[in-house]
């Protein structure tokens, strides 16, 4: 090796130097997801879609925590009834003849939370038609602050899930077009630039966890043909994990969203989406939402654990 040996005293400074940046990197690294293991319950959200307006709160594990998700039950006839909470053995369950949230670690699994959902009860004997509302159960958190895209060196998602069952309860009217179940995240990518006219504008980032008609998630990036019409850039289920939730095993996956959060900002551009600001300084990580949403007649239950989303800051040279 060519050039000058350090000194005992340089080869101190040089470790020292090292140190002090990996002690500054772990510093700065920030969980942006609250309550990540779910142990202080929820604000629970009316069903009618478009607002949010509070009917009770769903306590959790912890129940003198203030909860920080939501829930919601958009389009669903039968909202779950606080009231209905049971806790035994450190578990806590609330449950009616169409959904269940299970808060704990269950036997099955040592699950953080599961979500479950029964359509029966909601559409009847008849399957649901085109066109007609879904039904969702979906927890849902707003970052504050939010994750700025442009100083993010890293947005590192973590989360662990296991499908408990899928079961079909179509009468001969099912049809893969309009009837589905599906379980996946959404963090929305949004202009948070109070100077910019296009303040306030998003697209939805998705990530696939489980879709009836495919083993893996087929990749969409197109404008939300539901409520929002907003963009929505969900890559293939493949980009998260080598496995399927078909299997019903618990599937891990551990993946930096960064660049293709990056991605779905220029494809949303090139499409001609947030167009009054191409800006990547505009834009954050604002908020999630993650669940079911069940346009087809099915009952189904998912199991989380271990959820997280950790970033980390560009670090300048000097």
């Amino acid at each position: 090796m060519k050039g000058p040996i350090p000194s005992p005293a340089g080869w101190l400074v040089l470790v020292g130097i090292f140190m002090l940046k990996t002690l500054a990197g772990h510093a700065a690294e920030r969980e942006l997801i609250l309550d990540t293991h779910f142990a202080n319950g929820f604000t629970l959200w009316e069903p009618k879609p478009g607002q949010h307006v509070r009917y009770g709160e769903l306590k959790g594990r912890e129940p003198k925590a203030k909860a920080v998700w939501g829930l919601s039950q958009w389009s669903s006839k039968f909202p779950l009834d606080p009231a209905t909470l049971t806790v035994r053995d450190g578990v806590a369950v609330c449950s009616n003849s169409a959904k269940g949230i299970t808060l704990g670690p269950t036997k099955t699994g040592k699950a953080d939370f599961s979500m479950a959902v029964n359509t029966g009860p909601e559409y009847g004997e008849h399957a649901r038609k085109a066109g007609d509302p879904w039904v969702h159960l979906l927890v849902e958190q707003e970052f504050n602050p939010p994750a700025p895209l442009s100083n993010t060196a890293s947005a590192t998602l973590h989360i662990e899930t296991r499908l408990l069952h899928a079961r079909d309860l179509h009468k001969g009217d099912y049809s893969p077009e309009v009837h589905a179940a599906q379980f996946q995240l959404f963090f929305t990518v949004q202009n948070r630039n109070q100077q910019s006219s296009g303040h306030g504008d998003l697209l939805w980032f998705g990530v696939p966890i489980y879709d009836n008609r495919d083993r893996f998630t087929k990749a969409f990036k197109a404008q939300d043909f539901g409520g929002t019409k907003k963009f929505i850039f969900m890559p293939e289920g493949k980009t998260f994990t080598p496995k399927s939730a078909h299997d019903g095993k618990w599937i891990v996956i551990d993946k930096d969203l960064l660049p293709l959060m990056r991605e779905a900002l220029e494809t949303a551009w090139a499409q001609g989406f947030l167009t009054q600001s191409k800006r990547i300084g505009d834009y954050y990580i604002g908020g999630m939402n993650m669940g079911w949403e069940l346009p087809g007649t099915f009952d189904v239950e998912m199991q989380v654990r271990n959820l997280s989303l950790k970033l980390h800051p560009v670090v300048a040279d000097h």
